[in-house]
């Protein structure tokens, strides 16, 4: 267990972290848990968000089981089947990067001060 774990994204059912001793990032989602490098979480992240959810959702409409899309996760037997809400929790986890959000500058504030 990493000593150092810095803690990235939390969502509802997951968490992702980082340890600064080994350079591993750990994605724990629902009862799942991934140890990757940086370049596997980017590749991760990628191959979610490529994800034909309509396509799925759709070619397996009459399945039983509410999770529908699959997810291949190293070896060609081994799938995560998730649904569209987990879909969007997991993106929402490995976004990592702060959001642009564009300060203003006090120039910018069109406001009289009045002081009573």
């Amino acid at each position: 267990m990493c000593q150092s774990l810095n803690i990235l994204n939390r969502s509802k059912n997951g968490v992702l972290t980082f340890c600064n001793h080994t350079k591993l990032f750990q994605l724990l989602f629902n009862n799942l848990c991934f140890e990757l490098y940086e370049w596997e979480l980017e590749a991760l992240k990628e191959y979610i968000e490529q994800l034909d959810l309509p396509y799925w959702e759709s070619h397996l409409k009459n399945w039983s089981h509410h999770r529908k899309i699959p997810i291949s996760v190293g070896k060609k037997h081994f799938i995560i089947l998730v649904n569209r809400e987990e879909v969007q929790e997991l993106l929402g986890l490995l976004s990592v990067e702060d959001p642009d959000i564009a300060l203003l500058h006090y120039q910018d504030i069109d406001y009289q001060f009045i002081e009573n």
